[in-house]
């Protein structure tokens, strides 16, 4: 998968403990965590040379029943991320591989699961490296895959690695930097980036992209668009409602196929192509 091999040279991040959680859906007053679930290594092995540039490795998995309606809230780190809405769930499964320079690591390496109400919190855990003098040529990673019900809501934090999310709703992305690939989504997203490609398609909903650097590709969006990018081309197709661009600081603009209007606030560097635009078009002067 072009994912996974995109991610062999993933090392050397250095992770302070998992960042905090937080959610633009759900609110609570008081946090009373049950039903909370340590995940265990089901295998560790020395891995050969080459794959995936992982000398130590463990396989670690994890399930938590959900109800209709819950919120799944991911928190993860160094490592390729996929989640997928599957049919007929009425669990999350996630399943790990823990990737590392020496074998103490995995001991630190971990998924673990906590409810808040509706909320089922997911973390991942790596070894602490405040007091060992920094990385140097070591590292340690978790590629993480979750199954969840078809649908269900997922707000995320990330802070390194690619992210492929499918036949989900309503979605909410943090991440640092990484390629993020999205479709078959059939609610809102949110999206605040500081690096790295991002393509979406097929989504029922609007689309929020804040992003500082690097490609965005949106198409088929039911909803309206509204991107604010540092850098890198802008394309969007297929878009039922306004294609808004409230900044862009370099990098080509493209639309084609949008319902309502397409607006261009500010524009720094980089030619404006548009057409097919039932509304109206408000791009600013000098690109006209």
């Amino acid at each position: 998968m072009k994912a996974v091999i995109a991610l062999s040279g993933l090392a050397g991040f250095l992770i302070f403990g998992p960042p905090l959680f937080h959610s633009h859906r759900a609110k609570h007053k008081h946090v009373v965590h049950v039903d909370t679930h340590v995940a265990t290594h089901v295998a560790t092995h020395v891995a050969h040379d080459g794959q995936s540039s992982c000398r130590y490795e463990a396989q670690i998995t994890l399930s938590a029943p959900v109800d209709m309606g819950d919120l799944l809230r991911l928190n993860t780190g160094s490592g390729f991320l996929e989640v997928v809405g599957v049919d007929g769930l009425d669990e999350v499964r996630a399943s790990a591989r823990a990737c590392a320079s020496e074998e103490e690591f995995l001991e630190d390496m971990r998924l673990t699961s906590d409810r808040a109400g509706a909320d089922l919190m997911i973390d991942t855990h790596y070894p602490d490296w405040s007091d060992r003098g920094g990385w140097g040529n070591r590292y340690a990673r978790l590629d993480v895959t979750l199954e969840v019900p078809r649908g269900m809501a997922v707000d995320l934090v990330d802070s390194s690695g690619e992210i492929s999310i499918a036949n989900l709703g309503d979605v909410s992305i943090e991440d640092s930097s990484g390629e993020i690939e999205a479709h078959s989504i059939s609610g809102s997203m949110v999206i605040d980036d500081s690096s790295g490609e991002i393509q979406i398609w097929d989504v029922t909903g609007d689309v929020s992209i804040e992003d500082g650097s690097g490609e965005i590709e949106v198409s088929g969006i039911g909803g309206s668009v509204t991107i604010s990018d540092g850098s890198g081309e802008i394309n969007a197709k297929d878009v039922q409602g306004t294609v808004e661009v409230v900044r862009d600081g370099s990098g080509s603009i493209e639309v084609d196929g949008v319902g309502g209007d397409f607006l261009v606030r500010r524009d720094g560097s980089g030619g404006i192509e548009y057409r097919n635009v039932t509304g109206t078009v408000d791009v600013p002067k000098k690109r006209r």
